[in-house]
């Protein structure tokens, strides 16, 4: 094998069930395939253009083998690829596996996320994000009320 091993070859390994990659690859090589891990389970657990029972196929094995006890499981890197591996959909297709990425915001947490990060200023951007997208208007402005807030203001700055 070559020094590097770009994504493409290691999502075409999983593909194909080659479970025996893990052990020809040197040190380095599988230093780097230990941290493209959780890449690779966002790859492989997509497949763009194929019918839906081989979607379907991906999501649910990449989430019962790899996903299930990834806190246990991710001190064995070695057992994580062969469950990548399992993954497969038969042994001999390779398929194009497309990114899944992280939701796209709505739209909705624009004000508040500006009046809860005047609130609490001193939280993490990702926790005022939980908040804005948790909680009602009817809780914001609630909120807005214990901090001696009155309608006008409350108002301006919600609507």
């Amino acid at each position: 094998m070559s020094d590097k091993i770009e994504l493409k070859e290691k999502l075409v390994f999983v593909d194909v069930n080659l479970r025996s990659a893990w052990d020809e690859m040197t040190d380095d090589q599988r230093k780097s395939l230990k941290s493209e891990l959780y890449i690779l389970n966002r790859y492989i657990s997509n497949v763009k253009g194929q019918p839906r029972a081989i979607q379907e196929h991906f999501v649910t094995r990449v989430n019962e083998y790899f996903n299930k006890h990834w806190n246990l499981l991710q001190k064995h890197p070695k057992l994580l690829w062969l469950l990548l591996c399992m993954c497969s959909y038969d042994g001999e297709t390779k398929f194009y596996h497309e990114w899944i990425g992280n939701k796209k915001k709505s739209g909705t947490g624009g004000k508040r996320m500006k009046f809860l990060e005047e609130i609490y200023p001193n939280r993490k951007i990702d926790e005022l994000e939980l908040l804005a997208d948790l909680s009602t208007d009817k809780e914001i402005k609630d909120l807005a009320r214990q901090y001696g807030m009155d309608e006008a203001t409350i108002a301006k700055k919600l609507k």
